[in-house]
């Protein structure tokens, strides 16, 4: 079987403090001199900001605070593209003239947690049984 390891270029998702400490310390090891970090590494420090803060962070990782702040605002970004896209768009066509007749009843709900239903009913016969149901869902 061939063993395998990880460079310090790799991206490891949920990293602790100590393993992404590690990962800096051999890339400092290998670098040569110039040689910048790697996104990898920035976004793995990026990702230890939320649960040890921005001081601790630069300070266990020996990295400068003002650019992980940086690096914190690009991620920042990133994140809001990829929510934005990643939305609900509903959209209406003009029904054909052989269609199905339109519902008698639209019903459009969101529950606390931000949940969302819409129902087109025939009639409302059943309505509050499952309007009742949704809202209570857990």
């Amino acid at each position: 079987m061939k063993a395998t390891t990880k460079s310090a270029e790799d991206v490891w998702p949920g990293e602790s403090l100590e393993q992404v400490k590690d990962r800096f310390a051999l890339w400092r090891k290998g670098r040569k001199r110039g040689e910048r970090i790697s996104n990898a590494l920035w976004a793995s420090a990026v990702g230890l900001v939320a649960q040890h803060g921005l001081q601790r962070t630069a300070q266990e990782l020996r990295v400068d605070c003002n650019l992980l702040k940086k690096h914190i605002a690009r991620n920042a970004g990133s994140t809001r593209t990829a929510k934005a896209a990643s939305q609900f768009v509903e959209l209406f066509a003009q029904p054909a003239s052989s269609a199905v007749p339109a519902a008698q009843c639209v019903v459009e709900m969101e529950n606390a947690r931000g949940g969302k239903m819409r129902v087109e009913l025939g009639n409302i016969d059943g309505l509050a049984g499952l309007a009742s149901a949704f809202w209570s869902a857990r």
